[in-house]
């Protein structure tokens, strides 16, 4: 190996930055669809993963980050109220964003389970809406018409923060895992929202949104919602905590 080599190099050439870099994105556009889904269903969903349900309402999202500092991208995903332990939040269950570099980013450092996907977003006099497709094969699409009279009431109580996400590293010569960290990242309070309005929408989702042969179902759509704002990940709120480390022993902390 090379003499004196610092690990922290390889970042340059992975070609993403490391999980403590703070970055921004000026108008960050974003349109949320809200739902009502099944509980069996969800939980379902949920099986495979640490976390329980904690609310019947998911959000079905896609994100606009073109003015953002590391460099343009979509994102997007189904987003679950979950709760582990004691800690209440949400989870990207289903992610796709369209650059190589922002998927290995999200995924690797923080465990968002990020995959790629050709995604657009449309905002005009009629209405938003926006598709997430692959290889030509819809994975989702959403759209609202903003409308004064329509409001957030069946929403608004929602948990939306913070993102709580699995970072798991497998074994590169076994069956299990390096690493599988839960980390918590709340984003929220460095927002600034520029506007925002709501109003009925729909949706339409593809066979792909599913885990071990179960498929996402919609039993009721609340609403959806567009905003503009200024997003920030800063190294106060942006960067993730460990909350959990399902590797560790009783009272362990594991050491790397």
């Amino acid at each position: 190996m090379k003499q004196n080599y610092d690990v922290k190099n390889f970042f340059t050439y992975l070609g993403y930055p490391s999980g403590d870099q703070p970055y921004w994105c000026e108008d960050l556009r974003s349109l949320s669809v809200y739902c009502r889904g099944d509980v069996a269903n969800l939980e379902a969903l949920l099986e495979p993963t640490p976390f329980e349900l904690a609310d019947d309402r998911f959000v079905v999202q896609i994100a606009d980050f073109g003015n953002a500092t590391p460099g343009a991208f979509y994102d997007s995903g189904v987003v679950i109220p979950v709760r582990y332990k004691d800690h209440v939040g949400v989870n990207y269950y289903f992610e796709y964003e369209d650059q190589p570099w922002s998927v290995a980013f999200g995924r690797e450092v923080w465990g968002y389970p990020k995959q790629y996907a050709e995604i657009e977003l449309t905002d005009g006099g009629s209405g938003v809406s926006g598709t997430v497709r692959r290889a030509g094969k819809l994975i989702f699409g959403i759209s609202m018409t903003p409308d004064a009279g329509h409001s957030n009431e069946s929403w608004a109580d929602m948990t939306m923060y913070p993102h709580l996400q699995v970072h798991a590293l497998p074994e590169a010569n076994g069956p299990g895992f390096a690493t599988f960290e839960i980390v918590s990242r709340d984003t929220s309070k460095d927002f600034t929202l520029k506007r925002k309005s709501f109003g009925p929408a729909d949706i339409e989702l593809g066979s792909g949104l599913s885990v071990n042969g179960v498929e996402l179902k919609v039993v009721e759509i609340l609403g959806g919602e567009y905003s503009v704002g200024d997003y920030a990940c800063t190294v106060e709120n942006g960067i993730s905590t460990v909350i959990g480390d399902l590797l560790a022993g009783p009272g362990e902390t594991r050491q790397l």
